[in-house]
């Protein structure tokens, strides 16, 4: 049996997770740009921010999820 490989792009699941992780990562950069927040807070919230998002995408292709 082969596996179907299938675009990331074409997952709702994970469009929807890069839409939603993009508002807390652009709050976060405009707040180190706009200088509310300094680099070392702003390096480990975007990281949280990233991780997050990373997860959703790895959970998502967890093979008892994806039948």
């Amino acid at each position: 049996m082969t596996k179907i490989e299938k675009k990331w792009y074409k997952s709702k699941t994970k469009i929807g997770a890069l839409l939603i992780g993009l508002g807390p990562v652009l709050v976060t950069v405009g707040g180190l740009i706009g200088g509310s927040l300094d680099l070392s807070s702003a390096a480990l919230q975007l990281v949280q921010e990233i991780g997050v998002v990373l997860a959703v995408f790895g959970i998502r292709d967890l093979p008892f999820i994806n039948k």
